[in-house]
């Protein structure tokens, strides 16, 4: 089983708690994750042992996995535990106070038990530009600038 512990940070030009907001809403993860077109929420709220199914593809296959919260202190950390998919592991998302706004980071660590035994090297390219690609959306997504009503 290939083990893996990858992170991706990116700065966003936003106080931690409008990062926050976006970043730890299971509801808005379809429009800044990829991997991540289904959500549902099973315990609505944000407190340990919260959970959420979500559904989406990877690789071009069908995939569905569920996060646990293990720890939160908003709006600085969300820890998630996810199972049931094609990686199980610790999902944790960082956000720290920076000059412009927010340092923020995703880190994975688990295993990917469908690679068996080819080394961790395979995977963990592509899901390290993925993780940083979902950092890009969402930076976009955070500093857009607000529609308001006319």
């Amino acid at each position: 089983m290939a083990a893996i512990d990858l992170h991706a940070d990116i700065e966003i030009l936003a106080a931690p708690a409008d990062v926050a907001a976006v970043m730890f809403d299971p509801a808005r993860e379809p429009e800044w994750m990829s991997a991540v077109s289904q959500v549902e929420v099973v315990d609505p709220a944000l407190q340990p042992g919260a959970r959420v199914r979500r559904t989406g593809t990877m690789l071009g296959r069908p995939v569905a996995w569920t996060s646990e919260v293990e720890a939160v202190h908003f709006p600085h950390v969300l820890t998630l535990r996810v199972s049931g998919g094609p990686f199980t592991g610790v999902l944790a998302y960082q956000i720290q106070r920076s000059g412009g706004g927010s340092h923020v980071r995703i880190q994975t660590r688990g295993d990917v038990p469908e690679l068996g035994l080819l080394p961790a090297a395979v995977v963990e390219g592509p899901m390290r530009a993925a993780l940083q690609a979902n950092l890009a959306r969402l930076k976009a997504l955070v500093e857009a600038p607000a529609t308001r009503p006319a």
